[in-house]
């Protein structure tokens, strides 16, 4: 079953969100800062999702590691890294959503992303199927995270124009939703401040510096 379209994200929030790298609010807790860090800097989405690739094949090689022999606290260990390998795959969704929304070309990213998220799926799915003594300490996250990997390369596989128009879609819906709630009174102030915001718009697009000279026209406008 599909999570809901930019999980509960709109549209605008997640594009206001994610412009200035801000996901990193959202993240921060289950990345190091020095990860942190790197994903703030990585502003292109082709650039920013391999990091986040990484830094979940990172945890996923650390869980294989906790799991070659018994130690003690081992299963709190292995707990923490599967629910940050199921969060960061959250993220990368978050990231491709946005892409869609600002027309980004992440055609190169995708099978990449795919390619990864098969494998570390894979790996996970492996753990269900040994015979662990401490298994019950992390069932449940264990699940979880396989869960997010199969819904996640679901998404990823469908057609990128068919998703953003899922997701503009779930936004109009949401806004619909929020309007319906709202007293007469509040829904006119909110409409009068989109035909403030609409006519503001206008007046930036008139008062944009032109390159053309006195005269001249562009060829669409000569019709």
């Amino acid at each position: 079953m599909k999570r809901a379209p930019l999980h509960v994200f709109s549209v605008a929030m997640l594009v206001a969100t994610l412009a200035f790298g801000q996901e990193i609010s959202l993240t921060k807790d289950f990345l190091t800062e020095f990860e942190a860090d790197q994903i703030r800097l990585a502003q292109d989405p082709n650039e920013r999702v391999p990091f986040y690739l990484q830094f979940a094949k990172l945890r996923m090689a650390l869980i294989d590691q906790l799991l070659a022999k018994e130690e003690l606290g081992r299963g709190a260990k292995v707990h923490d890294n599967l629910a940050e390998v199921g969060r960061i795959v959250e993220a990368v969704d978050m990231v491709i959503d946005d892409a869609l929304l600002r027309d980004a070309d992440i055609s190169k990213t995708i099978p990449v992303l795919l390619n990864t998220e098969r494998e570390l799926l894979s790996r996970l799915m492996a753990i269900q199927e040994k015979d662990l003594d401490d298994l019950w300490r992390y069932e449940f996250v264990l699940e979880d995270a396989i869960y997010v990997l199969e819904d996640s390369i679901e998404i990823t596989s469908e057609d990128l124009a068919a998703r953003k128009s899922g997701l503009i879609e779930a936004d109009g819906a949401e806004k619909a939703a929020r309007e319906k709630t709202m007293s007469q009174a509040r829904r006119e102030e909110v409409q009068e401040a989109e035909q403030v915001q609409q006519k503001e718009e206008k007046e930036r697009e008139k008062k944009r510096p032109s390159l053309l000279k006195k005269g001249e026209s562009l060829p669409s406008q000569q019709r």
